[in-house]
């Protein structure tokens, strides 16, 4: 009786602490949302951020301030200590002014600052996170090469072990946002032991002027154009232990544990986008009349914002659902930050495509916000790996499903159904492609198609059943029962989409067909590549080195 008596006490203790930590995280992220809509009306000037490729030094440093460049670093390091989702709800809002800006927090805090808090040595820790927390250094991850892009395992970056008991790194890492502007670089390379015998991909922290570290020349990117990409070089960086992030061996734990949790904020960055789109369209179809008077009663537009706003409320669902569980210590499949991610930056693309269709031609003009909208949008199709990349792997991961993902649909998210329905559903797909390859002429390329399909169908599953799962626990409202109906619309067109093969008709043509019919093409419009000279950004041979 006296352990139970004791017991009780402790747990009552750990959630008194546990809903003071709520309420600190919750009124930190609203002042800070607070602040930034104020700051975006008087400070921020989205057009000239994109014109001049560049974030204004007082931006950063305004930021960093407010500790919004170190949102989940706790107090004793002098960062704000939010948890998920809080954090995510700041993210969301940034993404509503500028999707440049919540792009450069969202790299700074989750890939750059994450693996630090989450793997490097105490050593590290200590010397970064007071620094980083304030932002006066900003932190960048250099994972991607040119030759290793979806698929990290291919990276050609080496370790090799010197004579101190360290380790020279070598190699070249391409598009790394905001690395030359950051003090500290999180990167990964294949290690190899004294006899040249691989023993794992592993991650270093590099501090900048580290020996042998160069940067390269900028991407000149098509969005997001106020954050620095750019190429970094390894010549021989030497690196110890004190760089380590995790284990020798275990870097691409560490890369993936960062890589997930800002596929979430890339959820709540669509999101943030999404709404934005939504109020501008609102804002103008409102104002607007067309022979049929106000193009707000034309059911075309009405149709096209039904869509969105659905789409927006189960995103905001399964973001805040996901974002619950990471901050009670619940396990979330990888198949939950993917579909975050993928719907996420699917919507905001056809969010900022129907804004600037709505607009007419005033979308076409610069000045108006969706054009910009709609180049910063782009990325995230492709960013933390393409859409069809993610979503193959998602339906493939679906043929032999873990026993992690059945308990994310029927105990996490509390809708058993759904994952009834999504196992008939994959059931039916796999007979669909294993009976029959055709249109395709192997079944490689049949199982392929299978896994793509079926990743479309369960990315709406996860959608409904975090829908689903509040019906289960609460009466919905009009809005969610609205978002449920339009989900389970998706999933059902998804499905009938993956047992058929009308769509496919195309891939009957071969390989060596496909390249005749267009090689064909330069007989009416020529094998082109302009030549003309543009700027010469090299210095003169009379005043170099």
């Amino acid at each position: 009786m006296l352990t139970n008596h004791l017991t009780s006490k402790n747990d009552t203790f750990l959630n008194q602490a546990h809903l003071m930590q709520l309420d600190t995280s919750r009124n930190r992220a609203n002042s800070i949302i607070g602040w930034l809509r104020d700051y975006a009306n008087a400070r921020i000037n989205s057009r000239l951020i994109d014109e001049r490729r560049c974030i204004p030094p007082y931006i950063v440093l305004d930021f960093g301030n407010q500790g919004i460049l170190g949102m989940q670093v706790p107090e004793q390091y002098g960062g704000l200590g939010l948890n998920t989702y809080d954090a995510m709800r700041v993210i969301e809002q940034i993404a509503g002014i500028d999707i440049t800006l919540a792009t450069f927090v969202t790299v700074n805090n989750f890939l750059g600052i994450h693996p630090i808090l989450q793997s490097a040595t105490e050593t590290f820790r200590e010397e970064l996170l007071p620094i980083l927390a304030q932002g006066r250094e900003l932190a960048a991850f250099a994972l991607t090469e040119p030759g290793a892009g979806s698929n990290p395992r291919n990276l050609a970056s080496v370790g090799i072990p010197d004579a101190e008991g360290g380790w020279r790194l070598s190699g070249t890492k391409i598009w790394s946002g905001t690395a030359s502007w950051a003090g500290l670089i999180n990167t990964f390379v294949k290690l190899v032991d004294s006899n040249n015998k691989p023993i794992g991909i592993t991650g270093f922290a590099l501090r900048h002027g580290t020996s042998g570290l160069r940067h390269g020349p900028e991407a000149l990117t098509m969005g997001i154009r106020g954050m620095v990409q750019n190429t970094i070089h390894f010549d021989e960086v030497p690196v110890s232990e004190v760089n380590l992030l995790g284990a020798i061996g275990s870097g691409m734990t560490v890369a993936q544990d960062a890589i997930l949790l800002t596929r979430l904020a890339m959820g709540s960055q669509s999101l943030g986008g999404m709404k934005r789109c939504a109020q501008l369209m609102l804002r103008y179809a409102t104002r607007r009349d067309i022979a049929t008077g106000r193009l707000i009663d034309n059911p075309l537009t009405l149709v096209s914002l039904g869509d969105l706003t659905a789409a927006i409320t189960a995103l905001e669902t399964l973001i805040t659902r996901i974002a619950e569980l990471v901050d009670s210590g619940y396990p979330v499949p990888e198949e939950g930050y993917i579909v975050c991610k993928t719907f996420g930056s699917e919507f905001l693309w056809q969010a900022a495509d129907n804004l600037i269709q709505l607009l007419g031609g005033r979308g076409y003009i610069e000045t108006n916000i969706a054009p910009q909208i709609l180049r910063d949008a782009r990325i995230f199709r492709i960013f933390g790996g393409p859409t069809e990349t993610l979503s193959m792997f998602l339906g493939s991961s679906l043929f032999q499903p873990s026993q992690e993902l059945q308990i994310f649909f029927c105990n996490s998210l509390n809708a058993p159904a759904v994952w009834e329905s999504l196992k008939t559903a994959i059931e039916q797909i796999n007979a669909r492609w294993s009976e029959s390859i055709a249109p395709f002429s192997d079944r490689t390329s049949a199982r392929r198609w299978a896994a793509l399909v079926a990743g479309e169908v369960a990315t709406y599953a996860i959608l409904l059943a975090a829908l689903q799962g509040i019906h289960n626990r609460q009466p919905l409202n009009q809005l969610h029962r609205g978002a449920i109906d339009w989900v389970q619309t998706q999933f059902d067109i998804a499905l009938k989409k993956a047992l058929s093969g009308e769509e496919l008709k195309s891939a009957t043509q071969t390989v060596d067909e496909t390249t005749a019919l267009i090689s064909s093409y330069s007989e009416t419009i020529g094998d082109l590549q302009q030549t003309l000279p543009g700027e010469d950004n090299s210095l003169d041979e009379l005043l170099c080195h």
